[in-house]
């Protein structure tokens, strides 16, 4: 395989991943007591209409919305993470894991990207695709 199929071929896996999340989120917000979900399903359009659906892969927690470099949506071999918590009263926490060990970890009031999450989802994409 070239190195134009390899890389068609990772973006294809990573939008595939968020496919399932998004269609996921949109069934879950329409269900009784899961509206919190309706803004991060804003986010995740804002962030695929980015590109960061063709660049990081997400994990299958359907409970958090976990994005990486890795292939594995198991994360098993997964360098760093960028982890998303969302709370029933529309906050967010963030966390990011570098080499297993955890580097920063913070709360917005509201799912936005916010520049500090920008920052973060920079820094993930140096990683290497594994």
């Amino acid at each position: 395989m070239t190195s134009e199929d390899e890389q068609k071929a990772i973006e294809k896996d990573y939008s595939r991943s968020w496919d399932e999340k998004e269609k996921r989120y949109l069934e879950l917000s329409s269900e009784e007591g899961w509206e919190f979900i309706i803004p991060v399903c804003a986010m995740i359009k804002e962030l695929r209409n980015q590109g960061y659906d063709r660049q990081l892969g997400v994990a299958r927690y359907w409970h958090m919305f976990v994005l990486s470099r890795s292939r594995d949506r198991e994360l098993r071999d997964a360098k760093a993470v960028l982890v998303f918590r969302f709370k029933k009263d529309g906050r967010m926490k963030i966390q990011f894991w570098d080499d297993e060990q955890k580097q920063i970890e913070f709360e917005v009031e509201r799912v936005e990207i916010t520049p500090e999450i920008e920052a973060l989802l920079s820094r993930l994409l140096t990683q290497p695709v594994n």
